[in-house]
């Protein structure tokens, strides 16, 4: 039996995530964001110099840093790994979000409470079992590879919290799923036990 330190670390907001929509999987982070994260890296390095040297250190504690395969998803990740200087984060579909079919592009209002699609398919999409199955592939065929060394899944959030939740904390997927990741109980960190 092994265990796996798991991170998550969000992505940065689209076009859609600022507007309240349902995020299209081709939409890239918005520039400005990516902008203005850079010049808040180079404030801090100006600023304490000594604390990110410190900050970075701790980050080569990642042994290995996977994210979704959508531009948004790979543009946070490869703007993590750049400022922290990690390795380059490797793309995975298996950590895509579900597929919320004609949902995409349209209000997040407009959509039934997650939980609801766990074993029903989103209209022109994937249930939340589909994607459990995905995010269950990259786990068992992945994380054991990195037995007892902390792993970072980057430029991930609602999907990575609640798979990780029902994967690791063994919540039920219906109560997974609904999930925010503004919660503060969300813990961001996990133990892929296997």
């Amino acid at each position: 039996m092994g265990i796996v330190p798991i991170y998550v670390w969000n992505h940065l907001p689209s076009a859609d995530n600022r507007d309240g929509l349902v995020a299209r999987s081709e939409q890239p982070v918005l520039p400005e964001v990516i902008d203005e994260r850079r010049n808040q890296f180079r404030r801090l390095q100006d600023h304490d110099p000594y604390f990110l040297e410190r900050i970075v250190r701790l980050f080569r504690i990642f042994k290995g840093v996977y994210c979704p395969s959508t531009p948004r998803h790979i543009e946070s990740a490869n703007l993590i790994c750049e400022l922290l200087k990690l390795p380059a984060a490797v793309p995975d579909a298996r950590l895509n979000n579900v597929n919320y079919g004609k949902f995409k592009g349209q209000p997040s209002s407009n959509m039934k409470p997650r939980h609801e699609y766990v074993e029903i398919q989103y209209p022109g999409g994937d249930s939340w079992l589909d994607c459990l199955d995905h995010w269950r592939s990259f786990f068992e065929e992945v994380l054991p590879l990195y037995n007892g060394q902390p792993v970072l899944l980057a430029g991930q959030t609602g999907a990575a919290i609640r798979m990780c939740a029902h994967l690791c904390d063994g919540m039920k997927l219906s109560d997974a799923v609904d999930l925010e990741f503004t919660d503060v109980k969300v813990p961001w960190v996990y133990f892929y036990k296997y």
